[in-house]
């Protein structure tokens, strides 16, 4: 069975030709494609004329990314970005083997590929290769004697396959999960792709959910600020080993962010406003994964009101020093009637 199309582009690859290129119909191989991420788009609606997406092309660094309007014919004659996994042919040292690689649908094609001309990208190298879809089996475990294992395909290949083939697979649940399900979120930490900005990414921890529009309140670890992110426009990734897994077994996994300022405050705020007296210590229902605990307040350490200052390490007479009203402990007493600053 293969793996559902999912509608969003944010997170695929993608494969385009440029609207200046001059191409032969018949030879698809030599259309000049141009292959890279989407990382964020400007619409929900991938058939909305003003769609333009934010691209990132292999083998340029990320700070040269660009948005780009999908459907300008002066842009792109050909778009297309990736459906899903399947098995395909290929030759590995003289020796025919079968690779996990992506399938391709059209967002806008100025011409029409043929049937026997569809392109697949393989996974581990990238390699562009052509063939009708209707002979491709669907991906659905990884075989290593499929991928080359009894011809002598390097044991490192073979690994690098299996582990991008499950990765591919653990994004598409986990971006089903974003968007479909975010409100068992809470409290789930997650890398999130900076639009604008001097960094690629930043990790948060996911605070609050709005139901109506699907947007996702995060917490920036980086600044200590929450930001408002909808994972159907900018690529958001779950962080955790097996934090998908136990999510798509119905498991609460929600975790409790890192110590910050924010955090603390949010906190504080918890016990102004909902104290409990129980044997004259306050109390405050503070809530952890779903679950109300009840945690106390400690009691705060008595801070000296007055304190002694001096200067030097000479006899003085401690009637004739008038105390300095610091909060701060600034000397201790040596020798006596001698103080010392340390």
């Amino acid at each position: 069975m293969a793996f559902r199309y999912r509608e969003e582009l944010v997170g695929k690859r993608f494969l385009s030709v440029s609207g200046v290129t001059k191409i032969d119909v018949n030879k698809a191989s030599e259309w000049g494609w141009k292959a890279g991420v989407i990382r964020a788009a400007s619409h929900k609606d991938n058939k909305n004329r003003d769609l333009q997406v934010l691209v990132e092309y292999d083998g340029v660094d990320w700070q040269r990314r660009e948005w780009v309007a999908v459907y300008s014919l002066r842009t792109f004659r050909v778009f297309l970005v990736e459906r899903t996994l399947v098995w395909a042919p290929r030759k590995v040292n003289s020796k025919e083997v079968t690779w996990p690689a992506l399938t391709f649908a059209a967002l806008t094609a100025e011409v029409i590929l043929q049937a026997e001309s569809q392109p697949v990208e393989f996974l581990h190298d990238k390699q562009l290769q052509f063939y009708d879809y209707a002979n491709l089996q669907p991906y659905q475990e990884w075989d290593a004697r499929l991928a080359g294992s009894d011809v002598g395909v390097d044991t490192a290949v073979l690994s690098d396959l299996s582990y991008q083939a499950a990765e591919w697979r653990t994004m598409q649940d986990g971006q089903r999960i974003l968007t479909t399900t975010p409100s068992v979120l809470g409290g789930c930490r997650a890398q999130v792709y900076r639009v604008a900005g001097a960094t690629q990414w930043y990790t948060a921890v996911i605070v609050g959910v709005n139901e109506h529009t699907g947007e996702l309140t995060v917490t920036d670890d980086t600044v200590l600020e929450e930001h408002s992110e909808d994972p159907a426009l900018v690529q958001m990734r779950l962080l955790g080993d097996g934090v998908i897994e136990s999510i798509m077994r119905g498991e609460v996994v929600g975790v409790m962010p890192r110590r910050s300022r924010s955090n603390l405050q949010r906190v504080e705020r918890e016990v102004t406003k909902s104290p409990a007296t129980t044997g004259g210590r306050k109390k405050a229902a503070v809530r952890n994964n779903g679950q109300l605990n009840s945690s106390e307040r400690p009691a705060q350490p008595a801070v000296p009101k007055w304190d002694w200052m001096c200067y030097s390490e000479i006899p003085i007479d401690l009637n004739v020093i008038m105390p300095l009203q610091t909060g701060l402990v600034l000397g201790v007493p040596c020798n006596g009637n001698n103080f010392r600053i340390f």
